[in-house]
């Protein structure tokens, strides 16, 4: 396990910690020195497909929506950490909320680029850190979706009431999905996202007959809300304190 900190060209300095994958989510809590959340808010999922004004309502929703619950409830927010769709939306939220500051990117080492992480050798698809994020975990993978179970362990060491957020997203955030059901975890789906959102949003809503395995299961867990991506920031700030203060 090592631990930096870099410096990005806006100022911010962020906390790094590289992990092996068999890294004990205890070691890298103390490593990362984060305060301890009252609650965690998971964020999967990207901005594939996505019209600029959806794109747009999507940035007012983190900003007016989530950052504020986070910052009233003391809440961690948990995301991939890099510099593409809903991750760098949420780190501009973030920049822009005055007592928001703890954003926790967890992403696959393989895949980043970054000129102060030592051996970062993305290749064609690889990614760069959002710069607005306070941590980060690196974890020694060099596929997307291998930070996915160290994501959820982390999140789970925490002990704090966790409520997932899906936005759109593939093959990875619908693993990220199930695997949060599964752990009980409440799932606000944001419907007209896109992709697996919508997928998953239609089996729930409409009880259309879910098109695999995984979205049956998700829908019939009993722990999928949906809240519609054109609804106000109001109404997400309501659902999300909610769901994390039930």
């Amino acid at each position: 396990m090592r631990k930096n900190t870099i410096t990005f060209e806006n100022g911010n300095r962020a906390v790094v910690i590289t992990v092996p994958r068999d890294a004990s989510a205890q070691a890298i809590l103390e490593a990362l020195e984060i305060t301890s959340p009252r609650a965690v808010i998971l964020l999967f999922g990207g901005a594939a497909g996505l019209d600029d004004s959806r794109k747009a309502h999507l940035a007012t929703l983190f900003a007016d929506g989530v950052t504020p619950v986070a910052a009233e409830l003391g809440a961690l927010i948990i995301d991939g950490g890099t510099q593409s769709g809903v991750m760098a939306m949420m780190g501009e939220a973030v920049a822009q909320s005055a007592g928001t500051g703890q954003l926790l990117g967890i992403a696959p080492k393989g895949k980043i680029m970054h000129p102060e992480i030592a051996g970062a050798s993305a290749g064609s698809d690889g990614a760069s850190l959002e710069p607005n994020h306070s941590h980060f975990v690196l974890v020694e993978s060099a596929e997307w979706g291998g930070e996915t179970g160290k994501m959820l362990e982390l999140a789970r060491a925490f002990n704090a009431p966790i409520v997932a957020m899906l936005v759109n997203g593939g093959a990875i955030a619908a693993d990220e999905a199930l695997e949060s059901v599964r752990n009980g975890w409440q799932l606000l789906v944001v419907e007209g996202s896109g992709r697996f959102a919508d997928e998953l949003s239609a089996a729930v809503r409409d009880r259309q007959s879910a098109k695999s395995v995984k979205v049956s299961e998700i829908a019939r867990s009993s722990r999928v809300a949906l809240f519609h991506v054109d609804d106000p920031a109001e109404k997400l700030r309501d659902e999300l304190h909610r769901m994390l203060c039930r």
